[in-house]
């Protein structure tokens, strides 16, 4: 059975290269998709049959490092392709609403009226990643905190970063990047006290905590306190399952 979800905005629809292009075209790790308008709105269909949201799938259970390799994968494959059809990148929804996963993969809903930076909503989702993260996996950790901290610079490589997360191993030596000649001395020890400043940052913080609904709850659960978090909807966008 046909199981598709639709993007809906009230705007005129218009078919324009992006749409012709993907309608036309099957991208790797790009869910298929179709336009429409009716009336003065326009819908776009993406074909999610036999696929799951990641919202979906880890509401119940723990992203783990594994996961997060996958993601960055399927994620650098993604844009490769939509950079190798002249389409644009920030046009990837990177919401864990609009992420399916089947059978080892992750896709992508392209949505050609996305008024967004890619950059700044992959950082958006590290912070998905630290709520939703297996504290319990030193490796998932690590990589957490190397997304996290790594996507708060104003020009960072998605290729260099999905490169360093590849070496996460649950050593964090392998990981640790000298800031000074202090560091060189101990880096590990360095590294390990940065990161405990950053979960205690985010623990006793209580602006940066309001900054984002229950953004560090896996910290709190990760000291042995547990609340579940929620996950808003984007503004701006309805969204709506249909099965046909």
């Amino acid at each position: 059975m046909e199981r598709k979800i639709t993007i809906e905005e009230k705007v005129l629809y218009k078919e324009d290269y992006q749409v012709r292009m993907l309608k036309a075209n099957d991208l790797e790790g790009i869910l298929k998709m179709g336009g429409r308008g009716v009336n003065e709105s326009s819908y776009y269909d993406y074909d999610v049959s036999g696929k799951i949201s990641m919202k979906a799938m880890f509401e119940r259970s723990k992203i783990k490092a594994d996961d997060i390799k996958i993601f960055l994968r399927d994620l650098k494959i993604a844009v490769k392709e939509v950079e190798t059809f002249l389409l644009n990148i920030h046009c990837i929804l990177l919401k864990p609403e609009y992420i399916f996963y089947e059978e080892g993969r992750f896709f992508f809903c392209y949505y050609p009226l996305a008024r967004q930076d890619m950059w700044e909503e992959f950082h958006v989702l590290t912070e998905y990643f630290v709520k939703q993260a297996d504290y319990q996996e030193e490796e998932c950790i690590n990589m957490v905190f190397l997304l996290h901290k790594k996507t708060m610079d104003e020009n960072y490589s998605l290729e260099k970063l999905t490169a360093e997360c590849m070496q996460c191993d649950g050593k964090t030596e392998e990981i640790y990047e000298e800031p000074d000649e202090m560091a060189e001395e101990e880096p590990q020890d360095a590294y390990e006290l940065a990161k405990r400043d950053w979960i205690t940052e985010r623990e006793m913080n209580g602006n940066m905590m309001r900054e984002t609904e229950n953004l560090w709850l896996p910290v709190k659960r990760f000291l042995d306190r547990h609340k579940k978090p929620k996950w808003g909807d984007w503004d701006g966008l309805h969204i709506e399952e249909e099965e046909l």
